[in-house]
């Protein structure tokens, strides 16, 4: 079966992987540069820098099934199960990626083929099957079997609307009802290595602030550099704002903690950072219309129950 997968974040890579091992053809479709999604590092003037989710949890044996694959690969690696001082803050090991956030999903990028810079302007179903068509650039087409989407709801909803699609009214009712928070993050070169021990975090130092962390000694970057996530009140009261309102005073605080100066800095808006509604359901399927929706809007917080909402989205599929 011709399978095409609209969101390269945990949820599409992962359901994109297990189609592809259960020997079906999938193409990843993404509209941004490279897979991951929310698990994003970027580079920046010789560092590397976590900007979005920090780490994830393997709980679930199916997510155990994903570590080993991972480390076999050699790229994630035990980043700390407590923070010394805070033991309100709940144990349990995290991990993060060898190279930083992006290295899991680039390894599940391997078994399926990846189309990235392609905006989906509409899907419509032809015929039993779907035609997938890009916005911009080299108006791209893809036809598939099946399609699942795993972008964020307003997204998806946006989506159904340039396609003229819809779906029952329970299920359209329960997908708008999906909210999530945002967050304003900011990038930071350092002009020296803080003051922090590991694991190099700080989380809600005021209450303008959720996390500051320090990449090197993470054990991504070589370069001094900072990731800050602004609160979602914060975020949500500055979202519009010009740089210069906002950024000024996340830079203060953290360097105030840090203990460094930070001489150079880029910001990026999180839209979609944490579901503080869910859909209901890890996923959404039907095999009479080809279509099956997941992602963390369906799975829920943190970055192992967005990856399972992914698995059961391609179990649902197999089983079809």
């Amino acid at each position: 079966m011709n399978v095409v997968v609209v969101g390269a974040g945990i949820s599409g890579s992962v359901c994109a992987w297990r189609l592809a091992k259960s020997g079906h053809k999938v193409t990843l479709v993404e509209k941004g540069r490279g897979v991951g999604g929310r698990m994003s590092t970027r580079r920046m003037e010789g560092a590397r820098i976590d900007h979005g989710a920090q780490f994830f949890t393997v709980r679930d044996p199916r997510m155990k099934e994903l570590l080993s694959l991972w480390k076999n690969e050699n790229a994630v690696e035990p980043w700390y199960d407590q923070i010394a001082g805070r033991p309100d803050i709940p144990g349990g090991q995290r991990y993060r990626g060898t190279e930083g956030m992006t290295s899991p999903a680039k390894v599940l990028a391997k078994e399926f083929s990846v189309e990235t810079n392609l905006f989906v302007d509409r899907v419509e179903r032809r015929d039993e099957r779907w035609l997938i068509s890009e916005r911009y650039g080299d108006r791209r087409k893809l036809m598939a079997d099946h399609l699942v989407i795993t972008i964020p709801s307003i997204q998806l909803l946006e989506l159904f609307d340039r396609s003229n699609y819809s779906l029952d009214d329970n299920t359209m009712k329960s997908i708008r009802s999906i909210c999530h928070t945002r967050c304003i993050a900011v990038l930071g070169i350092m002009d020296r290595s803080s003051v922090l021990t590991e694991p190099g975090t700080i989380t809600h130092p005021v209450p303008e602030i959720d996390w500051i962390s320090d990449n090197q000694i993470k054990g991504i970057s070589r370069e001094p550099a900072c990731t800050i996530h602004a609160s979602d009140e914060y975020s949500q009261k500055f979202w519009d704002a010009p740089d210069h309102e906002r950024v000024p005073f996340l830079l203060s605080i953290a360097e105030k903690h840090l203990e460094v100066k930070i001489t150079s800095w880029a910001s990026h808006r999180w839209g979609f950072a944490k579901p503080i509604v869910t859909f209901g359901a890890t996923h959404w399927h039907s095999f009479e219309k080809g279509i099956t929706l997941a992602g963390d809007g369906f799975g829920g917080e943190r970055i192992e129950n967005a990856a399972l909402s992914g698995w059961e989205a391609a179990d649902s599929i197999l089983n079809s």
